[in-house]
């Protein structure tokens, strides 16, 4: 584990990403002063609250397990810090940077997916110097970088943190491609946390409780939120108006015994991956179809 090379990686990432943020406010219009600010209260923020929500998540995760809350708090270790907590605390920290420039808050939000997609990215991406955080299962038949990494004792196992970071790039140029539409920013949380429930559930250290892995839960139910509010949106204009959040908990119901079957079968795991891959693919098309059928109605 090299802390130092992880702290200067996600340091140099937060400043490309503010400066993202700010040449996006400028190409939409945005005065300079505004757009300086708000950026640069963005980083500031951004490290606080993003470490802040990071630890402040693993710990209610954690709860049941820890004790000497107050003295536990206070203790920022890299592997007592609960990512999506993280991604909450800098999400926060965009909020309040638009509020501090005057921003309208939508709107800079909008704006702020792309580079928030990078950021998103570049955390994973630096796991790289974090030892076995953000690893998968060890691969007998050895393997090599990017798809595999070897440890001091020349073991390998899954790099789960690079297809982690690929997803969160992929989301970023989504962000970039629909960059205009009024719910760019919920899209784009939805298509980070999306492929997430499928990597969390390779990541070989994580929170669990029992079969069920926290942060794949609190990914799935970002998703079904969306599923839901879409959904509503669309009912006084398509009579399928229920299909996406229904075929949601359906997804999330197959999920739950996937993981169950990962843990307590002998069902081949290739197999048991596939059919999540595929729920999640099925997740994608609805959201993708119920937003469509939201803009269509509103162009009526």
């Amino acid at each position: 584990m090299n802390i130092t090379s992880y702290l200067i990686m996600m340091g140099v990432s937060s400043v490309v990403c503010c400066l993202m943020t700010f040449f996006l406010l400028r190409k939409d219009g945005i005065h300079a002063k505004q757009a300086g600010i708000s950026a640069c209260v963005l980083l500031v923020l951004g490290w606080i609250l993003g470490v802040a929500g990071a630890k402040a998540l693993y710990m209610l995760l954690m709860f049941p397990f820890i004790s000497g809350i107050g003295a536990s708090f206070t203790q920022i270790q890299i592997d007592q810090l609960a990512y999506y907590g993280g991604v909450a605390g800098v999400v926060l920290a965009a909020f309040l940077a638009s509020r501090a420039a005057g921003i309208e808050v939508r709107r800079f939000l909008n704006v702020f997916a792309p580079a928030g997609a990078f950021m998103a990215a570049m955390a994973r991406f630096s796991e790289f110097f974090l030892g076995m955080q953000g690893v998968g299962d060890y691969l007998e038949e050895g393997g090599f970088f990017p798809l595999a990494i070897e440890n001091k004792w020349g073991e390998h196992y899954l790099a789960v943190f690079v297809f982690a970071g690929v997803f969160s790039l992929v989301a970023m140029v989504l962000a970039f491609v629909h960059r205009r539409e009024k719910d760019c920013f919920v899209r784009t949380l939805f298509y980070l946390c999306l492929p997430q429930i499928f990597c969390e559930s390779l990541r070989n250290i994580s929170i669990a409780w029992l079969f069920v892995r926290a942060e794949q839960l609190l990914c799935y139910l970002f998703v079904q939120a969306v599923l839901i509010v879409w959904s509503l949106r669309i009912r006084q204009t398509n009579r399928r108006w229920f299909l996406p959040m229904v075929m949601g908990f359906v997804v999330c119901g197959l999920t739950v015994a996937e993981e169950f079957a990962l843990d307590k079968s002998d069902i081949p795991h290739v197999i048991t991956y596939a059919c999540m891959v595929a729920g999640l693919i099925v997740l994608a098309v609805m959201e993708n179809w119920s937003y469509r059928q939201i803009r269509a109605a509103e162009k009526n």
